[in-house]
């Protein structure tokens, strides 16, 4: 018996070495504030230091109202993984702007994510 619990024992500490290790190697990730072009404070950038994985094809239900514009699904970053966030109806705060969806774009030092926004 006194065998078995210092195998177990012995398991335990192995299993917490690698799942420690795992914990150092996730992805380097940054936050920033980026400016607006008219020097207004911006949203804060993310930054991941690999792609997101690949845009789920969605169909859109009908739209609430005919001012509803569809925002696209997309990945977001939880600190330690990217999360499929589905996508929504918003309503047009205009009737002259429309809608450009948020994106992952890439750069020299990961993948930054791009806030959605209205445009004229």
């Amino acid at each position: 018996m006194r065998h078995v619990d210092r195998s177990m024992g012995i398991g335990a500490v192995a299993l917490g070495v690698v799942l420690l290790s795992a914990c150092s190697s996730l992805p380097v990730t940054s936050t920033e504030v980026a400016a607006g072009s008219d020097g207004s404070p911006g949203a804060a950038l993310l930054r991941v230091s690999f792609a997101p994985p690949a845009k789920r094809a969605e169909i859109p239900p009908p739209a609430p109202s005919p001012q509803s514009l569809w925002d696209c699904g997309h990945w977001s970053w939880s600190g330690a993984r990217y999360v499929w966030m589905p996508g929504h109806y918003i309503e047009r705060p205009k009737p002259d702007v429309n809608w450009l969806p948020g994106y992952w774009q890439q750069e020299a030092d990961g993948w930054a994510w791009v806030e959605g926004r209205w445009r004229s």
